[in-house]
């Protein structure tokens, strides 16, 4: 699964302390985890983009996914049939970020 956050923060060292909340949250359905990439969001000043690559345990069931996604916010929007990306973001009526620091998240599990 590929996840790109787009998070509130004035250094990569801010942008970093919110990614290892998220990794903290994914820890007990991962498999594995790589960071990718930590940089300034050009067209937003005060937020860095950082994408990351996991890979879920294949033992993991579809609950124990969904609890892990509601620590993080209360309101997903699902894209495919099946479900093939997520997304959250503070502009999405009704979404409330559960995790500091996110502005928003957009998972891709294909």
């Amino acid at each position: 699964m590929f996840i790109r956050l787009y998070v509130n923060a004035n250094s990569e060292l801010e942008a970093n302390l919110v990614l290892e909340k998220v990794l903290n949250i994914f820890q007990p359905i991962l498999k594995s985890k790589g960071a990718q990439k930590v940089e300034p969001y050009w067209k937003i000043e005060g937020v860095y983009i950082v994408e990351i690559t996991m890979l879920i345990s294949d033992r993991k069931t579809q609950g124990e996914i969904t609890e892990v996604l509601e620590r993080i916010s209360d309101n997903w929007t699902r894209f495919g049939s099946p479900v093939t990306e997520l997304l959250a973001s503070d502009t999405t009526e009704n979404c409330n970020f559960l995790l500091d620091g996110l502005k928003m998240i957009n998972i891709h599990f294909e």
